[in-house]
């Protein structure tokens, strides 16, 4: 028993924790001192999570069966799945604290520039548009791979991948470009800082999240999910929702008010 317990806790050790913190808090720094640094601790983080979905397809984290006395309590919810939730959690207090502190700044201000005179309103609606497309397309593959259909979770994940693309080259492409040509840019006071950092960061994890789908994609023709074994595509599926789910605050924040 000793034995397969150590083997086990061999097998299962990973430093994708600390590639996951080490991200966090070059993101963080990055966010009060230089902000290439920061974009770089994005990239460490979203290599992190690549890396923690990949090991969780391939079972990496695989427990071995427990005895009555050790058994996972919450039944109901799978370790994986609450790991994601956690995860997504310290998310949501890294976005919620930066739309705080952005609300907190643009309401008390006196001078700041009318949304619609800085943006471009018609760009963001296709983004909002092409993201909740998105979501719909991952939920397409979720549901599939249910059934057992491998057709509709390879059409679902490259409709995914794609509206995921085309959000990118229209806000890093398009968009951004033409904020620098108008004299609009992050060094532009605090309406440039915020959106460029707020929407940047945000772009950052739509990238991941891209890296993430792709991995799905090869996992699926290799043959890695069946109708029972798909727990990684809804794993992943929540990550791109929570994604979406952000952008519903950043738009109608910097667009429209």
């Amino acid at each position: 028993m000793t034995e397969n317990y150590e083997s086990s806790e061999e097998k299962k050790s990973s430093l994708t924790p600390l590639i996951i913190a080490g991200g966090l808090a070059i993101l963080f720094f990055g966010l009060v001192v230089y902000i290439p640094l920061a974009i770089g601790g994005a990239v460490v983080l979203a290599i992190g999570v690549f890396i923690l979905f990949r090991d969780s397809v391939e079972g990496k984290f695989a427990d071995l069966k427990e005895s009555v006395e050790e058994k996972w309590p919450l039944e109901f919810l799978s370790k994986r799945k609450l790991g994601v939730w956690i995860f997504l959690l310290s998310e949501i207090l890294i976005f919620g604290s930066l739309i705080i502190a952005y609300t907190f700044v643009r309401f008390s201000s006196i001078s700041w520039p009318v949304a619609t005179q800085v943006h471009n309103v018609t760009l963001g609606m296709i983004n909002t548009i092409v993201l909740l497309t998105s979501s719909l397309a991952i939920i397409f593959a979720f549901v599939s791979i249910r059934m057992g259909n491998i057709k509709g979770l390879k059409i679902g994940l490259f409709s995914t991948f794609g509206l995921g693309v085309a959000f990118l080259v229209i806000k890093l492409g398009i968009e951004w470009p033409a904020y620098y040509r108008n004299g609009f840019t992050i060094s532009s006071g605090l309406p440039g800082s915020t959106y460029f950092v707020l929407t940047g960061l945000h772009a950052c994890h739509v990238a991941g999240g891209l890296v993430a789908v792709g991995y799905l994609i090869v996992r699926t023709y290799q043959g890695g999910f069946t109708k029972t074994n798909h727990s990684a595509v809804e794993n992943i599926g929540l990550y791109w929702h929570f994604v979406d789910i952000v952008w519903m605050f950043l738009f109608p924040l910097f667009y429209l008010i």
